[in-house]
């Protein structure tokens, strides 16, 4: 076998896998208004159901709720209304501006108990046992160490906290499409120390798995 073969072989065996989240490169294509005019269109099945995924939630006023992979925040700040001036809700962002964009709108519209936060790309960034109930709607499939940040979601959950998932299955679309089947989801929230409570398709196009965190 020719030099050049084998250097490319070995090349090919070294390089890195591909990451999944895309979504550093598409942030830097516009603005947060543009993201959120794009996020929250009447029309998206996503904006159109989040009281229905904030009711498989099961808030209830005072609890501390938390999203992760927030974008611009429109399933965040519907839990503010859920939680009640008694609660609080805390959602975080890898993208910076997002972040910033969120805590700006959420003092614009004078809502004092939401908070947005940096996260990272295995960690929450939130306290440990704080949060009563979290979501990750259409994030799940992008994230480059999901068992890592599984574990830090089981982290920062109470007791029998509550874990939504809401993703889109890879069977059936294209393959470079992002998404990630369920049964997937489930092997690794299972192997992070979470229990599969239910599935419901609410969401069309989309599961939604809700877990529990396992008591100790």
């Amino acid at each position: 076998m020719p030099t050049a073969w084998i250097l490319a072989l070995a090349l090919c065996v070294q390089a890195a896998p591909s990451s999944r989240n895309t979504w550093e490169k598409e942030y830097a294509k516009g603005t947060p208004e543009s993201f959120a005019a794009t996020f929250e269109e009447p029309s998206r099945a996503l904006f159109r159901y989040r009281a229905a995924m904030a009711g498989l939630m099961q808030i209830k006023p005072g609890m501390a709720v938390a999203e992760v992979g927030a974008g611009s925040g429109y399933l965040s700040r519907y839990l503010v209304e859920k939680v009640g001036p008694t609660g609080r809700v805390i959602a975080n962002e890898l993208e910076p501006k997002m972040v910033a964009y969120m805590n700006e709108r959420a003092a614009r519209d004078g809502v004092k108990n939401f908070q947005a936060v940096e996260g990272q790309a295995a960690s929450t960034g939130f306290e440990p046992a704080s949060i009563d109930a979290m979501a990750v709607v259409y994030a799940f499939s992008f994230f480059d160490q999901p068992d890592e940040m599984l574990k830090s979601m089981n982290a920062s959950l109470k007791p029998n906290g509550l874990l939504l998932i809401v993703d889109v299955p890879r069977e059936g679309i294209d393959s470079s499409a992002s998404g990630m089947d369920a049964e997937e989801v489930v092997a690794l929230a299972t192997a992070a120390g979470f229990t599969r409570e239910r599935e419901n398709g609410i969401v069309p196009g989309h599961y939604a798995l809700i877990f529990r965190k396992k008591q100790i």
